[in-house]
């Protein structure tokens, strides 16, 4: 079997999550990732289904200079 380390930098993604499932899998992930979660999101999709995305700050970084947001509190704010 390969190798089932992650690269670092990439974003735990589950999809279609019941419910119920949601604390194990966030517990799971927090294990997973330890002190360096930063973020959690949990979106409802269809039929009761959830995707959970949970990011360190250093993949948060990541993603926000990707996508070109603004790095400072107030920056590029009138």
């Amino acid at each position: 079997m390969p190798d089932e380390t992650r690269p670092a930098g990439t974003i735990e993604k589950i999809d279609g999550i019941p419910l119920y499932l949601i604390p194990k899998t966030i517990a799971e992930q927090i294990k997973k990732k330890g002190d360096a979660v930063f973020q959690i999101l949990v979106v409802r999709k269809f039929h009761h289904r959830y995707t959970v995305n949970v990011e360190t700050f250093d993949e948060h970084a990541a993603r926000v200079n990707q996508a070109g947001l603004p790095r400072e509190e107030g920056d590029g704010h009138a």
